[in-house]
């Protein structure tokens, strides 16, 4: 209670221990009248259900108690003694009523049984009165529940006001906020109509409305209506980062300039540029940043809701990876420098400025959050456009290698790899070596021809990047290389059949893009491509995922993951090349990407020495269980021209 009227109340409590008698503790200065407990008429006072426990009310109370006290001794000598029945009186440790019954310890009794006769149905909360109550506990609300009881509105609805109490009441549970996902976690995206399983996430439970606060969106394909309903449109400020070619933009700037606290950004679509596939989202909540890296477009069908077509079932499956950082301590935030910067922090910010997202936001990711828990994971992108000098090797598939030697995965030995893409480009040799070096942890520069000699030192690896052990005899020469890839490497499509017999059918295969004259193609490696079928039976997939197992662990990782919007296509990649014009390396990427690099532990983290006798046994998928899920059944059938066609996106279109 308020400093500001204790004195006021300080009077009361005296005046109502006026009749205690001699036994009182209380001493005054001058004595009134004694007034026997019988010859006061005792009031009843009502306390409307709806009150705060706001100071100001409760010093109203207390004063016109006292007003009413003083008017009651002013009438008490005209008005005749109403009798008290002698049980009523009767107790064994009299407890004395105070002023008109007024009691503190009483009081907050009391306002305490009021606030457990609230109820929950509210359809209002203040935003700013208790959003910041519940930053003070470190709490995060989860998904309101509708209400189903059949029997209505209580009698005691409340007006539009809440205490924290109501809201509590409110909402199904509490867990403690910024530590939910703080290493970081790979989820699958839930299908209505399928039993859902520990992996499954839903779109609400990764954006969190109740306490989100900004978010930015990034996506290929949109569906505005049905995202804009799954945040407080009005109370986030929203950020949407859009595929817009020039003639776009200012279709968007029209048709989206009402959505109120909401801002867009445009990449940069010139030159070569094709899409902007990235799907990055940044979501800010009152203690903490949310990152989450999907494979999945901003569509109902994408995260898995029904199609609306008469089923209540949904048709396609995708990946998310999620990571939570906390805010730092303030005490960290007065240096010039966020000291907990780590190489995925900061190719995160390198993307986010490419894309020209707005200043005030990557300020915010820049200074504020502690990105400690990103110390062993990797962030992988590409810029769309033309890149030179270092540039050209922090982006695409010499960003993929760099990242993967980064972390401490770079391997001269074979590697198992399993990648699963939702579109296939007119894939040949030369670009499958580049991708399977890069898998390695080689930017590929010393495949880079018509360089010239004074310019060749520039191919060199690096001190650091240099393998130990017997890696450093490995065969490194393009048909050695070839040779493994066609004996480890494995691509994930679906057939035809695949997608003719999912519960969506060949309607909803719109978003799996082929084309069969590259699979016709003679330098097409048709042997790598194999049946892509869910565990999750008769769903489709829109996943890009790139499993990697090593032939011997590398310190005590035995492989990793990718999780991303990166298909299996030189487009998403990019290409290296040599600029004669400039001397130096050129990559250029026709696409916007980007995605995370999770290691994968050995089971309780226990480190293999290394050596030219250690035993080689590449592990089985089940290395990446509780890691990263597996969304497709393997061993799978391989895919051929006659047999088992693969799926062609012209299918769609009558083509043959």
């Amino acid at each position: 209670m308020a400093d500001d009227y204790d004195a006021d109340l300080a009077e009361a409590i005296r005046l109502s221990l006026l009749d205690q008698g001699e036994s009182s503790p209380v001493s005054t200065k001058t004595k009134p009248p004694r007034i026997k407990k019988e010859e006061i008429e005792q009031p009843i006072i009502i306390i409307d259900d709806s009150d705060d426990d706001d100071a100001k009310d409760d010093k109203s109370l207390v004063k016109k108690a006292i007003k009413k006290e003083e008017e009651e001794q002013r009438k008490q000598t005209k008005g005749k003694p109403k009798a008290i029945k002698k049980e009523d009186a009767k107790e064994e440790n009299p407890k004395p009523p105070g002023l008109l019954g007024l009691d503190r310890a009483q009081m907050e009794r009391d306002r305490l049984a009021r606030l457990k006769r609230k109820t929950p149905g509210d359809s209002y909360v203040p935003q700013a009165k208790h959003t910041k109550s519940l930053a003070a506990q470190d709490l995060v609300v989860k998904k309101e529940e509708p209400d189903e009881s059949p029997a209505g509105p209580s009698k005691n609805t409340r007006g539009p006001f809440m205490t924290l109490r109501d809201l509590q009441e409110r909402v199904t549970s509490y867990v403690p906020r910024a530590t939910q996902y703080r290493e970081g976690v790979v989820k699958k995206t839930y299908i209505q109509g399928v039993t859902r399983t520990p992996d499954d996430i839903t779109i609400e439970e990764v954006l969190q409305k109740d306490t989100l606060q900004t978010a930015v969106l990034s996506a290929y394909q949109w569906d505005f209506l049905w995202i804009l309903g799954k945040v407080k449109t009005g109370e986030c400020d929203l950020v949407l980062v859009l595929h817009a070619k020039e003639d776009d933009v200012d279709h968007y700037r029209r048709n989206l300039c009402n959505i109120p606290r909401t801002r867009l950004c445009f990449p940069d679509m010139s030159g070569n540029v094709n899409i902007m596939h990235s799907k990055l989202q940044l979501l800010f909540h009152l203690t903490h940043l949310r990152v989450v890296v999907p494979t999945a477009n901003l569509t109902s069908y994408d995260w898995g809701e029904a199609t609306g077509t008469g089923s209540n079932e949904g048709v396609m499956e995708n990946s998310v990876f999620i990571i939570d950082f906390p805010e730092l301590p303030k005490t960290s935030m007065q240096g010039s420098t966020n000291p907990s910067h780590t190489s995925f922090s900061r190719n995160l910010l390198h993307f986010c400025k490419a894309k020209g997202i707005p200043s005030d936001i990557i300020g915010k990711v820049d200074r504020v959050y502690d990105f400690t828990g990103s110390q062993r994971l990797g962030f992988v992108y590409s810029i769309g456009g033309s890149h030179n000098g270092d540039e050209a090797l922090r982006n695409g598939v010499c960003g993929l290698a760099s990242t993967v030697r980064d972390l401490g995965l770079k391997t001269r030995k074979r590697v198992e790899v399993d990648y699963v893409t939702s579109s296939l480009g007119s894939l040949n040799k030369e670009f499958l070596l580049r991708v399977y070096r890069a898998l390695h942890g080689d930017e590929g520069k010393k495949s880079i021809v018509n360089i010239p000699k004074k310019y060749s030192a520039r191919q060199a690896i690096a001190p650091e990047d240099e393998s130990t052990d017997s890696e450093t005899d490995e065969d490194e020469s393009d048909d050695k290389v070839w040779r493994d890839v066609r004996s480890s490497m494995r691509i994930y499509f679906p057939s035809r059949s695949t997608v003719a017999r999912s519960k969506g059918g060949i309607e909803n295969g719109g978003t799996i893009c082929f084309q069969r004259q590259w699979f016709n193609g003679s330098k097409f490696p048709q042997s790598l491509l194999h049946d892509c079928q869910s565990v999750r039976r008769g769903m489709l997939m829109h996943n890009k995922i790139i499993f990697v197992r090593f032939l011997r662990p590398r310190g005590n990782n035995i492989g990793w993951a990718y999780v991303g919007s990166h298909n299996l296509s030189e487009s998403a990649w990019g290409k290296l090349v040599w600029d004669r014009s400039l001397k130096d390396f050129k990559m250029s990427n026709r696409n916007w990407e980007c995605g995370v690099i999770v290691p994968v532990a050995l089971a309780g983290g226990q480190e293999v020495a290394r050596g030219p006798r250690a035993e080689a046994s590449t592990p089985d998928m089940g290395v990446f269980a509780n890691v990263v899920p597996v969304p497709m059944s393997v061993p799978a059938a391989a895919l051929s021209t006659v047999d088992n066609p693969p799926w062609y996106f012209g299918e769609l279109r009558g083509d043959p």
